[in-house]
């Protein structure tokens, strides 16, 4: 097991990583949160790992604490997002409709929306697309200094991608952040949302803060096919998910029973910051909503949700691990 040095890392400061769950324009939650905590001088980020939107996020994170400190984090987070905001999309049709009017609202009844579903059905992104045009690329290479972020070593940054070919996972790092090898790859969601073991090894003694946004749990069973879908996709997008911190839980399992070592598997505590009972209320259509008042909304709730983590929990950073992952093993484990 590789632990990665963190002798870049601010003296007497807590020492934290992120898990950022993908999500599309939900991920605008993450960035409140993120906001929030790098406003927080007691801690110290030093790892952080995301997918689809939470690698934006991830990105966007490690390339302004590495070039400017907590301060030019947010700064390039805010631009990201304001970006995201200004781009064509679903939200060019919804102004001037409020933040928390847009997230009450099931874009899958619109009729912008509903002819996209129509299109994208019946074309592959490669027809749908074909000059491959996306903005996002743009927008990070403008934004983000690659060959700085993958030279620094004080903040461990991965992402996760899909490999089409073999199904399997690849945990992008610093050093080769957008090298692909001539592999295609899709959403890192499909194969971890996001991936914790690998940040997981290389990470010195310090809290894990999971950031959560698809909702675990929802009131009743679907029964519309397009909640039946919509749930269908939740499920699949956060089952590796699970099924990682399971195997994480089943280690500290073993710690507990003193059949590995604590000092080398039990370093690290683990924690989750997330607001479900609000985002179970907003549709999944939703997360292709790029309404620049719907991600300040996300991000307002964002910066409260994880202010109320701090207040409640904060002190918990360096203790003592604040949700039990070994509630997750199969009965009888």
């Amino acid at each position: 097991m590789t632990v990665m040095d963190q002798s870049n890392s601010a003296p007497g400061r807590r020492k934290i990583a992120l898990a950022l769950q993908g999500g599309g324009s939900h991920g605008a939650f993450k960035w409140g949160v993120l906001d929030r905590m790098l406003e927080e001088t007691t801690i110290d980020i030093i790892g952080v790992t995301g997918t689809s939107a939470g690698a934006m996020n991830a990105v966007a994170l490690a390339d302004g604490l590495v070039r400017g400190g907590p301060e030019q984090a947010r700064q390039e987070l805010r631009q990201f997002w304001e970006a995201i905001g200004k781009m064509p999309g679903f939200g060019s049709f919804l102004r001037p409709m409020s933040g928390e009017t847009a997230a009450r609202l099931r874009l899958e009844y619109t009729p912008p929306y509903l002819l996209w579903d129509i299109m994208t059905r019946n074309l592959s992104p490669y027809e749908f697309n074909p000059a491959n045009y996306n903005p996002l690329r743009d927008l990070l290479t403008q934004l983000i200094d690659f060959d700085r972020l993958r030279a620094q070593e004080a903040v461990q940054l991965m992402v996760c991608a899909t490999n089409v070919r073999t199904a399997t996972r690849r945990v992008f790092t610093n050093t080769d952040i957008v090298e692909i090898d001539g592999e295609a790859y899709w959403d890192g969601g499909y194969t971890g949302n996001p991936a914790l073991a690998a940040l997981v090894r290389k990470m010195p003694e310090c809290d894990l803060i999971i950031v959560r946004i698809d909702p675990i749990q929802r009131e009743g069973v679907p029964r519309s096919m397009r909640d039946i879908h919509d749930r269908l996709i939740e499920i699949s997008f956060n089952s590796t998910f699970w099924l990682e911190l399971s195997a994480i839980g089943l280690l500290l399992k073993f710690v507990d029973e003193g059949l590995l070592d604590r000092t080398r598997f039990g370093r690290i505590h683990f924690h989750a910051i997330e607001a479900h009972a609000e985002l179970e209320k907003i549709a999944l259509s939703t997360k292709r909503n790029n309404y620049s008042a719907f991600l300040e909304y996300l991000f307002d709730l964002g910066r409260q949700t994880a202010d109320a983590w701090l207040a409640d929990k904060g002190s918990e950073i360096g203790q003592r691990s604040t949700i039990d992952l070994q509630k997750l093993l199969p009965v009888g484990a």
